[in-house]
């Protein structure tokens, strides 16, 4: 019985604490430095939902969709991809059956195009040979862990 008692503590504990994911805080336009790669970072921007997306696994991983994420909801300036997990719950994106992609925030709220948003991502920056024939790219994606609304 303690070690049920045990285990179950700890499980909640894991949970409690893993969803609280920090970053440091950069400028959208620092987001790609090479000194950010295999870091978590805190960047503010829009996401920009067209409401599909081309979503895939690896390695046994989560089921993750790409996203392109901007400065601004307008900016013509290259979006960062940004994956982000697919389920139902906090910090994730979905589609209900005939329905475009929603994308949810660490509240579990819908998040529009237009709403500014905070994300914590693990950034992972490309290197010039990844990059041949894709000389557009922003040079690095995102592996977004949270979500937050900024008012």
């Amino acid at each position: 019985m303690r070690k049920f008692l045990f285990l179950t503590a700890t499980g909640l504990f894991l949970l409690m604490t893993g969803c609280n994911y920090t970053g440091k805080p950069v400028d959208f336009a620092s987001t790609c430095n090479r000194e950010n790669d295999d870091q978590y970072v805190e960047v503010v921007g829009y996401f920009n939902n067209n409401g599909s997306a081309m979503c895939s696994t690896s390695s046994g991983g989560p089921m993750r969709c790409p996203i392109d994420f901007r400065e601004s909801p307008t900016s013509d300036k290259t979006p960062i991809r940004a994956y982000i997990d697919k389920g139902s719950g906090a910090s994730s994106i979905d589609a209900e059956k005939n329905q475009p992609l929603k994308i949810r925030d660490n509240k579990g709220e819908t998040v529009e195009n237009s709403q500014k948003v905070k994300i914590v991502a693990d950034v992972d920056v490309l290197d010039d040979a990844s990059r041949v024939g894709d000389t557009k790219s922003a040079g690095c994606y995102l592996t977004v862990r949270k979500i937050e609304k900024v008012q």
